[in-house]
């Protein structure tokens, strides 16, 4: 193999990485997102699960009501 083919060799080399790794950047993106819907969905699970006396009502100051 000459230096011109050599050459054109890894040019194209650098093509192919340059895809793979933007496909997998984007798979990581999407397994991210979906890690994230899977905490989310856990923390549902977990709040719905608590008795009601363990999840806490915000305090509410009926001064700051006006009546209309």
């Amino acid at each position: 193999m000459d230096t011109t083919q050599l050459k054109e060799n890894f040019q194209n080399q650098l093509k192919e990485i340059d895809v793979k790794i933007s496909q997998l950047q984007e798979e990581l993106n999407k397994a991210q997102e979906y890690k994230l819907k899977l905490q989310g969905g856990l923390e549902t699970l977990e709040l719905l699960s608590k008795e009601p006396e363990d999840i806490p009502v915000p305090e509410v100051d009926v001064t700051d009501i006006e009546d209309k």
